[in-house]
């Protein structure tokens, strides 16, 4: 499931936060922060995100405490978005109250929303698809005719934004001509962080996309941001990295028996990260380069309160100088790496 940002998107972002905060407030009397509610003098964040997916409308992602909302709700009336939001709010109550342990539409999700007199359409929160689908062919559409707006051909041109305009003003959307979208991708869902996800993380930097960890309640996501086409890559290379990080340890222990232990192992998955970096730098440091400030931008955009954290660590120089080793000679399947040159070209 792509996660989704843009101008666009950051925009209804913000009108959904809106709205949620005067549903909780005006609706189910909760007291509202900026960026979070109160129950039982309790405070909770509120997070929000715009998906990608053909046929699921929302969620409620417990570990942060996070609602998501299908892009194809950026046409709806403020109607059904906050039936959405009310449906998506009830699934959060029902955690705060019950734990992950009921079903998902059950009697204690159904209580809640007869609790604030909700309609029946809440419980369901259901679009019909040939809606939906109607829907993501008039975002499309507007993007095509923005993107002909650029057209050499003046009258071409001003055809296009003339109707780009009126179908904009028809479906109160906001969109630019360089109104572009970020993805992001939650990779490799762990219990927490450590030298392997960082050193994965490390590498995935050569493939032009930017990795996030994002921590949860009882969990650390990697998130890759980037273009589709990078990220999905990415997302490959992320789980091919996860399993032979641990195949390229195991050869190393059997090079040089001498390599034990926790502190020597995180040791080689360091080394390796900056082999394989290495590498890639003497082929690939210009686009990188570029490409690396396009995406600080983005990533900004997104994070705007992003922190660095600093990670101190006992460093094995013997076991981290044979992990330089593995990961000058590191081969990342080769069918990657030619739809990255395709994509790049």
């Amino acid at each position: 499931m792509e996660i989704l940002y843009s101008k666009t998107i950051l925009a209804f972002l913000k009108k959904v936060r809106a709205l949620s905060l005067t549903i909780l407030s005006e609706e189910m009397e909760f007291t509202v922060g900026r960026t979070r509610f109160y129950k039982d003098n309790v405070s909770y964040p509120l997070q929000f995100a715009i998906f990608d997916h053909p046929s699921r409308l929302g969620y409620f992602e417990s570990p942060l405490f996070e609602i998501g909302i299908n892009k194809l709700f950026l046409l709806e009336k403020d109607g059904e978005i906050k039936n959405l939001l009310r449906h998506e709010l009830a699934h959060y109550i029902t955690f705060i109250e019950h734990g992950e342990g009921v079903r998902s539409h059950g009697k204690e999700f159904r209580e809640i929303c007869k609790r604030y007199g909700w309609p029946t359409e809440v419980s369901k929160a259901q679009i019909p698809i040939e809606k939906a689908i109607k829907n993501k062919r008039i975002v499309e559409k507007v993007r095509k005719l923005l993107s002909l707006g650029n057209s050499p051909h003046s009258e071409e041109a001003k055809s296009a934004i003339l109707k780009a305009q009126e179908l904009l003003g028809k479906y109160n959307l906001e969109l630019s001509k360089s109104d572009e979208e970020t993805v992001v991708l939650r990779v490799l869902e762990k219990k927490r962080g450590g030298a392997k996800l960082q050193a994965i993380a490390a590498i995935l930097r050569t493939f032009f996309v930017y990795p996030i960890f994002n921590h949860g309640k009882g969990t650390l996501y990697l998130e890759i941001v980037g273009d589709r086409v990078n990220t999905q890559i990415a997302e490959y290379v992320a789980h091919f990295l996860d399993h032979q990080f641990e195949i390229l340890w195991q050869e190393g222990k059997k090079k040089d028996p001498l390599l034990k232990g926790t502190a020597s192992k995180n040791s080689f998955f360091r080394g390796l990260a900056e082999g394989y970096q290495k590498k890639e730098e003497l082929s690939s440091l210009k686009g990188l380069i570029r490409l690396e400030k396009n995406l600080i931008k983005r990533v900004e955009a997104i994070y705007p309160n992003l922190s660095a954290t600093r990670v101190s660590y006992q460093s094995h120089e013997r076991a981290k100088n044979h992990g330089k080793v593995f990961g000058k000679n590191l081969k990342i399947r080769e069918g990657i790496k030619k739809n990255l040159i395709l994509l790049l070209s």
